[in-house]
This record gives C-alpha cells, structure tokens and sequence, in this order.
C-alpha cells in the first residue's frame, strides 16, 4: 500500500511539470516565414519562388512573405539569407547560378555556398533560351555570330548581373563562339524585358520558362534553346546550330543557413515535397517548360555541382568578375 501510495504521489507530483513541459516545447513554424527571393520580380527564381510560398503557407499553416532583395546578380539577396539567424524562418531560393557557379564569376564572393547553406529541396529544372529584340535581322545562330564576329562590340545582351544563370549563358556564348557582345546589367529580368521589347538591347539568354510567354506572343523572337533535345519544337538547339558545347540548363529550390537544426530542415523538406506533389504545382511547372527536379540525396547533389561548374566554367574562359 505504502508502494502504491509514493508511486500515486509521485505521478500527481510530475503531471503539473509533465504539462508545462508539453505546453512550452517549441512548435515550428509558430510565426511568419520568408522566403528571400535574390532578384526582383519577374524571371525564374521569383516564379518559384511565389509557387513554393503559397503552397508552402497552406502546408504549414503560417503566412510565408516573399522577399526580393535584388543586387549584384543574386549576390546581395543570397548573402541575406546566410547572414539570417539559422532558425528555418529564412529561406532564399537558389539555383546553379546563385550556387554552383557564383564562385567561378564573382571574385571576393561574400558567403560560401557549400559551407554556408544547405539545401531544402530542388525542384525544378529548365534550360535557356537565346531570345532578341523582335526586329533584329538576324533569325538564326549562325547568321548573329557572322555579324558579331563582322561589328565586334555592336551587338548588346542583357543579363541580370554577375552569378545568375542568364550571365553564364552570356559569357558562354561569347566563349564559345568566338564573339564580342556587349553585356548590359540590370537588376532583374524584368526591365531586362523592358528594353529587350522596345528595341534598346539586341539580346536575352533566359530561363526557357520565362521566355516562352513573350516567344509565344511575337513581343521577342527565339534564336536557339541550349539544352540536350529540343524544348521548343520550332526552336532548334544550339548543337543543331553549329555551338555543340553550348549546352546549360539549370536547377532551382530552396535553401537555408546551414546551421540550421536538423529537425527543422527535415520539417521544411517534408513540406515542399507535399507542396511539389501536387498536381497544381506540377501543372505550373509545365505551362512554364520547367520539369519537375527529383533526386534521391540532394545534399550529395548539390555538392557534387558546386565542384564540377567551376572547371566547366574556367575551361570556357570565363574568369571571375
């Protein structure tokens, strides 16, 4: 009896202490998120980045701010978010530009990519396509490197700066074709397109899925897509047209600082998967010419791109800016 009484007692004496305990735990998300979106509005990054935020503030039940800090390519809006406090209420999206291939182009590089972040979640994969101002003369590859090659210095590409997927496209024609164009920067794609349209600039390489739009509606023209096969069917590819190493294409997700708690990155990754699942945001992908980005261990892939891009990119010449 007196056994069962201490073991009574000992219980009613624990279960106030039980249920403060229960009752304080942390529970993530409790509050707000953001998702750092490293360029401004328009363009890929800041697509995604808006699919993934609605999807992601109804999957765990807290708004999700999306947050364009453009500057320097994606340099400034990507060191935000490893500067942020390593608590998974940041995240920024990223891509090979931002990630395996900033290194390689931009000197002095302010964060690390492989030791300073870690990765969520891919989710996407899409290619490039060379696009022009719609009354540009020349209708082809071959036709716009015999006139670069003939008026070095006059043709102009915009791109949204150094470390974006755009650039590398930009630097890798030029490499591999033997040319001199004139890179304009912006901040963004969108004025990009701005300028693109109303004739100021000659040239775009962007993201396939962001261009289709303006393909489609005659306000630009495509010259050639650089992936392995066709995306576009009445758009050849740049193998098809004579620059068989101008092959690119690129991957983007979501990634936090990386000491981030390892039971918040798998909370967070749980998440995107249930978001990326499903047949909306799989419908989105595809009116945009994005392919849906699976992988089995995301961590040794990201690594393994963040050795390989930049002898890629130091074997094209294209040197650090």
């Amino acid at each position: 009896m007196r056994i069962r009484n201490a073991l009574l007692s000992a219980i009613i004496l624990a279960t106030p202490f039980l249920s403060v305990t229960a009752q304080t735990a942390p529970v993530f998300p409790s509050r707000m998120l953001t998702i750092v979106v490293p360029v401004g509005p328009g363009g890929s990054y800041d697509y995604l980045g808006r699919l993934l935020g609605d999807g992601l503030s109804k999957e765990l039940g807290q708004p999700v701010l999306v947050d364009n800090k453009p500057g320097a390519g994606t340099v400034v809006g990507t060191t935000f978010a490893v500067k942020s406090p390593p608590d998974g209420y940041t995240m920024v999206v990223g891509g090979v530009g931002s990630i395996a291939q900033a290194p390689a182009l931009t000197r002095n590089l302010p964060y690390n990519p492989t030791k300073d972040l870690q990765p969520l979640q891919l989710v996407s994969t899409n290619g490039y396509t060379l696009i022009a101002r719609p009354d540009l003369p020349q209708k082809t590859l071959p036709e716009l490197i015999a006139y670069a090659r003939a008026n070095p210095g006059k043709l102009t590409i915009g791109t949204p700066g150094q470390g974006s997927g755009q650039a590398v496209g930009a630097a890798l024609l030029k490499s591999l074709a033997g040319i001199d164009i004139l890179e304009v920067q912006f901040k963004g794609t969108s004025p990009v397109y701005t300028e693109l349209i109303a004739g100021r600039i000659d040239l775009f390489f962007d993201g396939t899925g962001t261009a289709q739009p303006f393909v489609k509606s005659g306000k630009v023209q495509a010259l050639v897509t650089s992936g392995e096969t066709r995306e576009l069917p009445d758009i050849p590819t740049a193998r098809e047209s004579g620059l068989p190493d101008l092959v690119l294409s690129s991957w983007t997700g979501l990634f936090v600082p990386a000491a981030t708690p390892r039971p918040i990155v798998l909370r967070l990754r749980q998440a995107i998967e249930k978001v990326v699942s499903t047949p909306a945001f799989k419908e989105h992908l595809n009116s945009r010419s994005f392919s849906p980005f699976t992988t089995p261990d995301v961590e040794t892939f990201v690594r393994a791109e963040n050795q390989r891009w930049p002898a890629l990119l130091a074997k094209a010449g294209i040197q650090p800016q």
